[in-house]
């Protein structure tokens, strides 16, 4: 078992910057802490920043721990709040922006992929 608070946890850019602005990740649990099959980052965007439109081979859960945004899947834009959760399954376009004045913030766990 590991056991630790993610605000120790190596901040970073996440994005390449021509194709993200104002996102940072934080690995929370991967596999050098033993984790088989699953990796938690927390991602931290900027009040105006934004992942890039992107898809992948794998799906995912977000929950947003704090703030406010939007999630966009290539068609339609869907808010985002604190506390709501978001399931992308894998192949599905979608983007985050932070719409707020402050930071938002999001757990994402995602399947190691090998």
């Amino acid at each position: 078992m590991k056991i630790r608070n993610y605000t120790r946890v190596e901040r970073r850019d996440a994005f390449l910057k021509e194709n993200a602005k104002g996102v940072s990740i934080r690995v929370a649990i991967s596999e050098e802490d033993g984790a088989q099959t699953l990796t938690m980052s927390i991602f931290e965007l900027d009040p105006d920043g934004y992942t890039p439109l992107h898809e992948h081979s794998h799906e995912h859960a977000v929950f947003v721990l704090r703030g406010s945004g939007k999630m966009i899947d290539g068609k339609k834009e869907h808010i985002l709040s604190k506390d709501d959760v978001v399931f992308v399954p894998a192949n599905q376009k979608h983007q985050i922006k932070n719409t707020g004045d402050s930071v938002l913030t999001l757990i994402n766990v995602v399947p190691i992929c090998k």
